[in-house]
């Protein structure tokens, strides 16, 4: 037959072994929300970090926009003064050969 202390001593270890389990799956189930929360963060701050830098290229985009735009009128008015030079050197000339022709200096 057998006796008490087997008896005891096989629910004692059932018990140890029961007790190790449930610590140990409380301890994986901690371990993991920890784990879940440090990854939370940390994407969290790479998601800033993406903010600011999509900030800073918009603002760079708007800039450089703005200069383009400068650049764009610059060129504009140049070809309107290139336009207007040849008129004035098209005017010159038949000035100059009215002049000729009326003998003045």
């Amino acid at each position: 037959m057998i006796s008490g202390d087997y008896i005891i001593s096989a629910v004692v270890a059932v018990t140890t072994a029961a007790g190790g389990w449930s610590a140990g799956k409380r301890t994986s189930n901690r371990d993991a929300a920890q784990t879940a929360a440090e990854t939370v963060d940390m994407l969290q701050a790479q998601v800033e970090l993406l903010k600011e830098y999509k900030e800073g290229g918009d603002l760079q985009i708007r800039d450089l926009r703005s200069r383009i735009s400068v650049l764009e009128n610059l060129v504009t008015q140049r070809a309107e003064v290139n336009a207007v030079h040849l008129d004035v050197k098209s005017a010159k000339l038949v000035i100059d050969k009215i002049a000729d022709k009326v003998g003045v200096e």
